[in-house]
């Protein structure tokens, strides 16, 4: 899908989201409680106009629920809801209708067969329907990279395995890589690997080559953290030949100053300086990273996304672990006791 989603800083596109912990809502009356209560519980609320949800089906497969205030169900949205049941059967689709629900609206809804309830002042009825919280739900990453496949290529195995623990997993990527191919489908390429990731996408448009750790830059990260966040945050190193993986670094350091967990990983361009004292062992998501990395197709006479030599450099890198035979490294900026993988330091 392309455009901004309401619920985001006007300099952020959501552009893949992880279907199996999408909720669709739309109303235009007071749903912050909600919206917050499902968060919190694992799930991933997106406030959209009508009209905007066959584009976001599209990009991301079929949503868990869909929430439908009974004030919009007029004649085309209700031809909409009907076709979201034919393209997404698997979607649950309920009215979100406190006590000064719309009247005609609510006999619209049963009229056309919709007879699940949620209030937006009690969450708990949401939750109910939705089923038991997701395993990993308490865990959230954030993983920040300034052009796509930055991230892929710096932690894509460790995110497979937090994605293996039912983590939730935000992918923000601050320019659309204009400098190393067109721009339309490397996000293309960026969505795909997200999908494969079952990962949401942000992508910023800051202009590659030229990204600064201005105001501009801290804030389209703030913005992330602020919906995502996250307890954990993966970003690039300051040791890095490349001025705008160094420029999201210090943009992602001041953003991220009160997330708990905070690390750094490796790039094609990092320089010697690079030093890792963590260690993540990735034997069963290696493989699943080269083909998360063969999604950029663009980008495949690079020599770093050839095959043997995201194995091999993840083979040298398992020499820190005692019984590992493939590992990421990554340099720690900050750590809780309650890590991830406390098992790879």
């Amino acid at each position: 899908m392309s455009g901004p989603i309401s619920d985001l800083h006007p300099g952020l596109v959501r552009e893949a989201v992880a279907p199996e912990r999408l909720v669709v809502v739309w109303t235009t009356g007071p749903v912050a409680e909600l919206l917050e209560a499902l968060g919190d519980a694992g799930h991933l609320p997106v406030l959209l106009e009508p009209a905007e949800t066959l584009d976001l089906v599209d990009v991301s497969g079929a949503p868990s629920m869909l929430m439908v205030d009974p004030a919009l169900l007029d004649d085309p949205t209700l031809r909409l809801v009907e076709e979201v049941r034919r393209v997404c059967p698997q979607t649950r689709v309920v009215v979100l209708a406190g006590s000064g629900a719309d009247g005609a609206g609510l006999l619209r809804a049963m009229r056309a067969g919709l007879t699940e309830v949620v209030d937006p002042a009690e969450p708990g009825t949401a939750l109910e329907l939705l089923g038991p919280r997701p395993q990993g739900a308490e865990e959230r990453v954030l993983a920040v990279g300034a052009h796509p496949d930055d991230i892929e290529i710096g932690c894509g195995a460790t995110l497979l395995r937090h994605r293996r623990l039912g983590h939730a997993i935000t992918v923000l990527t601050l320019s659309r890589g204009a400098v190393g191919g067109r721009t339309e489908q490397r996000r293309r390429e960026a969505a795909g690997a997200a999908m494969a990731l079952s990962a949401e996408l942000l992508m910023g448009d800051l202009p590659d080559t030229r990204i600064g750790d201005s105001h501009d830059t801290i804030s389209l990260v703030e913005a992330a953290i602020a919906h995502a966040r996250p307890t954990t945050v993966y970003v690039h190193s300051k040791h890095d030949h490349h001025q705008d993986h160094r420029a999201v670094h210090e943009a992602t350091v001041i953003a991220a100053r009160r997330v708990p967990q905070l690390y750094c990983y490796q790039s094609p361009s990092s320089r010697n300086e690079f030093a890792p004292t963590k260690f993540v062992p990735v034997r069963e998501t290696i493989e699943e990273k080269v083909e998360l990395l063969a999604h950029y197709r663009s980008q495949a006479e690079r020599h770093y996304l050839a095959p043997d030599l995201v194995v091999a450099t993840a083979r040298y890198w398992a020499r820190q672990l005692p019984h590992a035979r493939y590992a990421e490294p990554f340099e720690v900026l900050r750590a809780s006791e309650h890590e991830p993988f406390p098992t790879s330091t």
